[in-house]
């Protein structure tokens, strides 16, 4: 009878551990998955930023010559930095990284398309078209959504199965 006392309270003792430990591990599987969907849906918004941006320059941009004024390499590659003129007259500069094919000589002209009320968001002239970009999005932008919601909606089932 006295061992079954002193058993008791220990057994009480492992069967709480157990309990936090679950409850432990499940708070590590919520913050885990919280994480993991926030970086889904932050590369979500910066592919569809990047898309819009070229569709952006795609369908508002205006022409401009520029002119091939140095060279860039960095960890993406080699550049070529453009200055170029908006439709007023005023110089901007562009830095345009991984640069594909072969890099312009000096002081030679380059086409480039910006936007007239930003000419921050400037390319090289043609841009490339968007159709195989527009069918990547329509691929991946549904999974990575998908993949986000149902991070969030685990995080809530195992709120609600072991805290409430």
């Amino acid at each position: 009878m006295l061992s079954l006392l002193l058993r008791f309270p220990i057994r009480l003792w492992i069967v709480q551990i157990r309990g936090g430990l679950v409850q432990l591990l499940s708070g590590v599987a919520v913050v885990v998955i919280l994480s993991v969907s926030f970086v889904v849906f932050f590369v979500l918004r910066i592919l569809l930023l990047m898309f819009l941006e070229k569709f952006r320059l795609k369908t508002r941009g205006e022409s401009a010559e520029g002119v091939c004024v140095g060279y860039s390499s960095g960890r993406y590659g080699n550049g070529v930095v453009i200055d170029f003129r908006d439709r007023d007259a005023r110089p901007h500069q562009m830095i345009r990284p991984s640069w594909r094919g072969a890099l312009p000589e000096l002081e030679s002209p380059v086409s480039v398309v910006y936007l007239p009320g930003d000419p921050k968001v400037s390319d090289i002239s043609p841009i490339r078209s968007l159709v195989p970009n527009a069918i990547y999005m329509a691929v991946v932008l549904p999974v990575l959504a998908a993949v986000g919601t149902s991070g969030i909606v685990l995080a809530i089932f195992i709120v609600h199965r072991v805290w409430l």
